[in-house]
């Protein structure tokens, strides 16, 4: 979560059984010290000249700069590119000698002064390239954070490194690499408490630099709109049933003997199925009362010839005819994630983020062509639940890290004698209490300038801090997907409910309905005229559920933001 308790508050590498005291930053005043600069493995401290400077920012490749004053003799600058550098601080101080790492990297632009003798050098600790040659897996592990292709691009052939920035995107913290070259994360958040604290007296005086940060760029809000479109898959199906009405109800063997009193055309098992398949549907089940062989029937007894395809000819009869459609369905979350505080002090700065998922399916392809086979009515949706995860995830986390961004502007900067603050690293938490200001931080730069002209080693540090407020600070997890409720699979019909029968015998037949559905024949041995036929109409599909359904889904996260200590006089 982001806000008062925020995930990663705790610097990496800090204690987890109980915090350490913090360490109060001065000392003497009399210090004596030397710069270490090894060159793949070899001392040329004796070499140096003017100021070597080490600059260490989060989220940037550290940087590294010195001269070397050269013996007679040829040189080739080109054959110092690549070679692993690293430069240590010793100091001491009240007779107390500390060494501290400063840099770890390799030379990536030597220059070549011929009238000074001085090769320059300037180093770099390769952040980028280091990443670049992780495996994704272990990116991964090392930026954690969310990631997914529909916000970004399918990873495959792109660069390693731009990905560990888009998974670092979702995420309040940096990506950098200590003063030994290992690659880390560290927190934007600062710690309970402070790692070092600067007292009266403990910075170089008037070299306090205060920044504050810049309301344009403060967003306090992000209003995300993201579409995910899938596959509504429906099924219906239609039970069609019919009986000879001069069954009057019954069925088996005495419908058949009351049908045979008074004879009648009947329908065929094929005539039943290409009306409902005449109608866009599919028989997917079926059961049949034909009539019988030939022979003697019923109480009286009756004689009974059958025809060649008495087999065929349908006294009841119930069908299940299905159809299938696929709608296209669109869920439009409209999502705001709000720094309520910032909002109320400064009016909403926003900024607005987006992307778009459709689930592509085979079987949604397929729905609406391949042979239906059997089935229930109602439908189905075609999700891909982790990938609309991944989605939403990356963007309110990305909005989270934005908001959080956007809030920690503020910057103060101070020099301080480098023996002083040996350890001192950017993943460390601050306290000042000098020169007018009292503030608490996260170290956001580190840069070490060793003078050997004048002697002076200085350390300029310089803190970020986070000012926003706020009390609650709601957990990012995308809204539930919409769902509908499925329909009732349609049962059996009652053979009361039975299809209509349009028989005519010659006497008073009224007018033929061409539009009633069932069956339409003749009594046997009479001059009725209508037509031998069956009829059986699909229901109409309605369009809301034909048509694309777009839903919209809207949520409101709050974020609160510390208020880191900020107090200037």
């Amino acid at each position: 979560m982001f806000g008062g308790a925020p995930i990663g508050a705790t610097p990496l590498g800090g204690s987890f059984g109980g915090a350490a005291e913090p360490v109060p930053v001065g000392g003497a005043n009399a210090i004596r010290w030397v710069a270490r600069l090894l060159v793949d493995g070899v001392d040329w401290s004796s070499r140096l000249v003017g100021e070597p400077q080490v600059d260490r920012e989060e989220g940037a490749a550290g940087i590294c700069s010195f001269e070397l004053c050269l013996p007679a003799g040829p040189v080739t600058p080109t054959d110092w590119k690549g070679r692993s550098v690293a430069l240590d601080y010793i100091g001491t101080m009240a007779g107390v000698t500390t060494e501290q790492r400063l840099f770890t990297g390799r030379v990536a632009d030597p220059s070549w002064n011929r009238t000074t003798r001085t090769l320059s050098c300037t180093c770099s600790d390769q952040l980028q390239q280091r990443v670049e040659a992780m495996e994704i897996s272990a990116i991964d592990a090392l930026v954690g954070g969310y990631w997914s292709e529909d916000v970004f691009e399918p990873v495959a052939g792109r660069s390693r490194w731009d990905y560990a920035l888009e998974r670092l995107s979702t995420r309040a913290a940096s990506l950098d690499c200590d003063a030994y070259g290992s690659v880390r994360v560290t927190s934007w958040y600062t710690a309970a408490q402070p790692d070092f604290t600067f007292g009266a007296g403990s910075t170089v005086y008037d070299s306090l630099d205060v920044q504050l940060s810049d309301l344009s760029v403060q967003i306090n809000t992000v209003e995300i709109e993201g579409d995910y479109r899938f596959s509504r898959l429906w099924q219906r199906n239609l039970t069609y049933v019919w009986a000879h009405p001069d069954m009057v109800g019954t069925s088996g063997m005495t419908g058949f003997c009351l049908w045979l009193q008074h004879t009648t055309e009947l329908p065929t098992i094929e005539m039943i199925e290409s009306a409902v398949s005449g109608g866009g549907q599919t028989v997917i089940a079926s059961a049949y009362q034909v009539l019988p062989p030939s022979g003697t029937y019923c109480d009286p007894p009756i004689g009974f010839a059958a025809s060649r395809n008495h087999n065929e000819l349908v006294l009841a009869a119930r069908v299940v005819g299905a159809r299938r459609w696929n709608q296209a369905v669109t869920e439009s979350y409209k999502l705001r994630v709000v720094a309520d505080a910032s909002v109320a002090a400064v009016g909403e700065v926003i900024e607005r983020q987006g992307a778009a998922v459709e689930i592509e399916s085979d079987l949604a392809e397929a729905w609406e062509s391949d042979a239906i086979t059997g089935g229930t009515s109602g439908h189905q949706d075609v999700r891909d639940e982790p990938r609309r995860q991944a989605q939403l995830l990356t963007l309110l986390n990305q909005a989270g890290a934005t908001i959080v961004a956007a809030h920690r502007g503020t910057q103060l900067s101070w020099d301080v004698p480098a023996s002083w603050v040996t350890g001192l690293d950017l993943r460390h938490t601050v306290h000042l209490d000098d020169q007018g200001a009292r503030a608490k931080g996260k170290v956001a730069r580190l840069q070490h300038r060793l003078s050997l002209e004048t002697g002076v080693a200085l350390t300029t540090v310089t803190i970020a801090v986070m000012r926003g407020g706020g009390a609650v600070s709601d957990p990012l997890v995308p809204p539930p997907f919409s769902v509908l409720p499925p329909e009732e699979e349609e049962g059996p019909s009652p053979i009361e409910d039975s299809m209509p029968t349009q028989l005519a015998d010659g006497i008073g037949d009224p007018p033929y309905d061409e539009t009633l559905d069932g069956f339409s024949g003749n009594y046997s041995q009479t001059s009725g005229d209508y037509p031998r036929r069956f009829q059986a109409t699909a229901d109409e599909v309605l369009e809301t559920l034909r048509d694309e359904n777009v839903v919209e889904i809207p949520a409101v996260y709050r974020i609160a933001i510390p208020n880191d200590l900020l107090e200037l006089y």
